[in-house]
């Protein structure tokens, strides 16, 4: 990146991203996180997840900037690394693990079986993206992707986003650092990190080593908004905020519902497809923890709920959490939802209104 050719290509890319060159500070740092995040798609429908040890992030770049294709797990790492690098950023590769909430199995675990909701299966092996800016740490993990960036130094403490509020936890010993997320009446940790100091202390082929562990060969198409996840996979959509989850069919032969709401340009791009997605009812979540202990939660659900326009069924789970419980609605939406779900405004709606029942329970 050091010739006058490398740097006219960076320059390209970083007029693409509407973003001007200047002190490498954190408020720099940010911006240019947040432009790759959001114009850099997370998926695998444009451009198919490779192995991240044949990626080369300049002539990805050289093309993107021609067209727009997204990326996925690790080539997303490396990708933003190549770009912070070449503006003389500090920035090294942190090894761990992650569970990425809308890939989490629903399946709940038993009541009074005394595990912690960052125990459950499906966290997998993850590469995150740590720069180092005078003396600070600080997270830019764009292969999850986090919404944001998180202060490692001194720890980011209850910063909301889509996904829930997120604390980086102070080391319980050792070097191990975790990010926690408090969302849909759970703290649950989303990352745990052995951070390295300096990147080159992984051999090159250990860096890019391919995870298949990460769910990337599945195709998905994936986007990080300031108040929800959009999530799809196979002909299922899923939209999780900090209070819900809901999920409805979306076949993939519906192109021009999901070029809408994942930004994408799907001209010439063969979809796969599940003909047994289509026949999945839509369902809609909400969770909440209450100092209400769960028989009294029990009692106080036995009343009669409102009736909902759109909702055809209802199903209430109480699990016990700590001295109170954890209360989960689950709703089953009307047959006649058009084929791209309800609208955002009718979802937040109903949102609103089953989020209303579980607070008046916490007041018993």
């Amino acid at each position: 990146m050091g010739d006058e050719t490398g740097a006219a290509r960076l320059d390209a890319i970083l007029e693409a991203l509407s973003f001007e060159r200047r002190e490498r500070d954190a408020r720099a740092l940010e911006d240019l996180f947040r432009r790759f995040q959001r114009r850099v798609a997370c998926e695998t429908l444009t451009r198919p997840a490779g192995e991240p040890d044949a990626f080369d992030a300049e002539r990805f770049f050289a093309e993107w900037v021609r067209e727009e294709r997204g990326l996925a797990a690790g080539e997303r790492a490396r990708a933003f690394r190549w770009l912070a690098r070449g503006l003389g950023f500090a920035i090294s590769f942190a090894e761990g693990t992650c569970l990425r909430p809308w890939e989490r199995d629903e399946e709940r675990r038993s009541a009074g079986d005394g595990g912690s909701s960052s125990r459950l299966n499906g966290n997998a092996a993850h590469r995150a993206a740590v720069v180092t800016i005078e003396g600070r740490r600080i997270l830019a993990d764009a292969a999850f992707p986090m919404p944001v960036l998180l202060p490692l130094e001194p720890p980011a403490r209850e910063i909301s986003t889509g996904i829930g509020t997120l604390s980086v936890a102070p080391p319980d010993g050792g070097d191990e650092i975790r990010v926690t997320c408090d969302a849909r009446g759970e703290v649950s940790d989303l990352l745990r990190l052995h951070p390295t100091p300096d990147a080159s202390a992984f051999p090159f082929e250990e860096i890019c080593r391919p995870l298949p562990e990460d769910g990337a060969q599945r195709p998905f198409a994936l986007r990080v908004l300031d108040d929800r996840v959009l999530f799809w996979r196979v002909g299922r959509m899923t939209i999780l905020d900090a209070w819900s989850r809901l999920e409805y069919a979306l076949p993939a032969s519906n192109r021009t519902v999901l070029e809408k709401l994942f930004a994408l340009d799907l001209g010439g791009v063969v979809l796969p497809e599940e003909a047994r997605e289509a026949e999945t009812p839509a369902t809609l979540s909400v969770f909440h923890e209450t100092p209400v202990s769960a028989d009294e939660a029990r009692r106080l659900l036995a009343r009669d709920p409102p009736p909902r326009s759109l909702v055809a069924g209802r199903e209430v789970l109480v699990e016990e959490a700590g001295a109170g419980s954890r209360i989960t609605i689950a709703v089953a939406l009307a047959s006649d939802l058009p084929p791209e779900g309800p609208t955002e405004a009718v979802r937040k709606t109903l949102v609103f209104h089953l989020v209303s029942e579980l607070f008046e329970l916490s007041r018993g």
